[in-house]
Order: structure tokens, then sequence, then C-alpha cells
């Protein structure tokens, strides 16, 4: 049996696991999936916006060593592109996006300068390994041994509306 290839988007080998925090007022100091501690991390995340914005915006994310895996705060990401897309295109602010995955550094620092065409850039993009679906966390409080604690709903967006 021959395993099936994954589509890629970027041509560079695959780096980080990917996961993306929709809680405003929550960070993590400590990994959500192997509990070691987060340092933090800057790299050019590759974003693509419905119809057709690709950017490449440059985020602190948490990082966790042992998982090889970035943290990304969705609140601080959409106030980031809200307010680089109220200068270019209004229009765009609430589309569909999709974080794809990590350009090169020196690739980032070069298209800030001389912006590439959407081909050259694809030739320096690192894919995510993996992509886990949003974080999802429970309410606190005291549950008896046979009751399961309530996952607690994410806020809606305040600034990526339409």
């Amino acid at each position: 049996m021959s395993k099936t290839k994954k589509p890629k988007f970027g041509e560079l080998s695959p780096l980080y696991k990917f996961s993306l925090n929709p809680y405003p007022d929550q960070r993590f100091s400590r990994c959500p999936f192997c509990e070691h501690k987060t340092g933090q991390r800057k790299v050019p995340l590759f974003i693509h916006i419905d119809p057709k914005y690709p950017i490449a915006l440059n985020y602190t994310c948490r990082y966790c060593k042992q998982c090889d895996s970035l943290i990304a705060h969705k609140h601080e990401i959409e106030h980031l592109l809200t307010t680089m897309f109220k200068q270019l295109d209004p229009g765009v602010i609430g589309n569909e996006y999709l974080i794809i995955g990590t350009v090169e550094k020196k690739t980032w620092r070069e298209n800030m300068q001389h912006p590439k065409e959407s081909t050259e850039m694809r030739s320096q993009i690192h894919d995510f390994k993996t992509v886990h679906a949003e974080i999802r966390m429970t309410q606190g409080g005291w549950y008896g041994p046979d009751q399961k604690p309530k996952v607690r709903k994410p806020p809606q967006s305040s600034e990526w509306i339409k």
C-alpha cells in the first residue's frame, strides 16, 4: 500500500505544529498538549485572506520546544489584519482567512523592500506539520466524578467582522 501525500502549498519542508488560541483573556505559559513551559518565537506567518490577499505577518507566537508547536492568539492577529486593511482595502475586513505556514525570515525582509510575486514566495514558505483545531478550554469549578466540565465558548471577534 502506498501512502497518499498530503497536499502542500509551500515548497519548503514543513515546520512546527500550529494552534490558534481564540480566548483573548487566556495565555499559555505552559503548553496545552505536553504541559512544558512555553517561550516565544517571532516568525513571519503566511496568511491567505479571501479572495486574493496573501500576507506575510511577522508575529510573536508562544512556542513549545518539546512539542515544536506554535500558538498564535486569534484576536491579536485579527487586530493587526484589521489595522492593515483599514488603509489598504476596508472591504476585505471580516473575510475568511487561513494561516498556511511560515515564510523564511530572509525572504520576508527582502519582500518588505521589494515585493515579490506569489509564485516566488511559494518557494520560500514552510507549511505547518500539523494544524490543530482552535484550542478549547473548560470552565473552572468543582465537578463530581461523573460530571464533565463544560467547554467554554470563545467570544466572537470584535474587530474582524463584516
